[in-house]
Formats: structure tokens, C-alpha cells, sequence
């Protein structure tokens, strides 16, 4: 049973997505801000992290944590999932093929809304990845 955070500010979805990576046997917890996650994930770090990227306070706000996860030496090798609609909300077209290490440093990029079995498969790839 992997440990999965997941950090949205659409409390209902993260709920909804909880609910179905339960009965696949993981353990969520859900958190609805980003602004000083950054101590929680060091204190309690997942084996995943599903994070959105646009909250109210922040728009960016998951881009900038993914950040700084991966400039915290004890937690830089987190897997992290974006899954957001910024696409939808204000088509920019990222995809999967914008991630980098700078820029968006994150294991893979999942939009909303989400195809399930297309994000248990990437969340199963980067848990045995993980293990390796």
C-alpha cells in the first residue's frame, strides 16, 4: 500500500479521486493549500504527490512548490503528479512534453478532467519506479 498526498484546493474532487485510490489500496491524505507544504511534506512524505496547480492564493502555486521540492535534498526525489484544468481554465496548451527539470519539474502532467485509468497506470508506473 503506497502513501499518496494529494494537494487541491477542489476539496470535493481530491475526495472523489481519494475514494478510488483507496479501493486500489492506498492510504490518501488530502490537503487544500500549497503555501507551506513544504515542511509537511518533509515531516510526512508521501510516496506520490498528486498536486493541482492553480490556487486561489497562488495560480501558480503548484508550479512553485514542485519547485521547491526538488531544491529540499530530503525530498527531491518525490514523484510528483500535476493534475490540474489550466488548460480548460486558460488554454496554454502544457502537456507532458513541458516538463524539465527548470521549468516544471514533475514526473508527469495529468489534466482535468481525468481519465482514471490513465492516472492509476501513471500512478502505478511511478510507485514501482520508485521501488527500483
Amino acid at each position: 500500500m503506497a502513501k499518496i498526498m494529494i494537494i487541491d484546493d477542489d476539496v470535493e474532487f481530491a475526495e472523489n479521486i481519494s475514494v478510488i485510490l483507496k479501493k486500489n489500496g492506498h492510504s490518501i491524505d488530502i490537503h487544500d493549500h500549497a503555501e507551506g507544504m513544504i515542511e509537511e511534506l518533509v515531516q510526512n512524505t508521501p510516496d506520490l504527490l498528486i498536486l493541482d496547480v492553480m490556487f486561489p492564493e497562488n495560480p501558480a502555486g503548484g508550479f512553485d512548490l514542485a519547485r521547491k521540492i526538488r531544491n529540499n535534498e530530503g525530498i527531491k526525489a518525490l514523484p510528483v503528479i500535476l493534475l490540474t484544468g489550466v488548460n480548460q481554465e486558460f488554454p496554454m496548451d502544457f502537456s507532458a512534453n513541458d516538463i524539465d527539470p527548470e521549468w516544471m519539474p514533475v514526473q508527469n502532467f495529468v489534466e482535468k478532467p481525468v481519465d482514471i485509468e490513465k492516472l492509476l497506470g501513471e500512478i502505478q508506473e511511478l510507485l514501482e519506479g520508485s521501488k527500483k
